[in-house]
């Protein structure tokens, strides 16, 4: 039985960044999309406690640090 070996997430939005077939349009489009996410995260309802392994508090505290590093990118 032969292993797959998958990329690593940082490897995939690494490739995508710098060798996509669109060029460095990829680049905006990944950035516009973690940005709208982040900012769709911001605003959504609470969530609901069951059946979640992911802290809500910890996935907005992404969204913020995501739009921070996207609007400070040229400070």
């Amino acid at each position: 039985m032969t292993k797959v070996k998958h990329k690593t997430n940082a490897q995939l939005i690494g490739d995508l960044m710098s060798h996509s077939k669109q060029g460095v349009l990829m680049q905006a489009f990944i950035i516009e999309a973690i940005a709208k996410y982040s900012e769709q995260t911001k605003v959504a309802p609470p969530w609901s406690t069951d059946n979640t392994f992911i802290s809500e508090a910890a996935w907005r505290a992404c969204a913020d640090e995501a739009l921070e590093a996207i609007n400070n990118r040229s400070k």
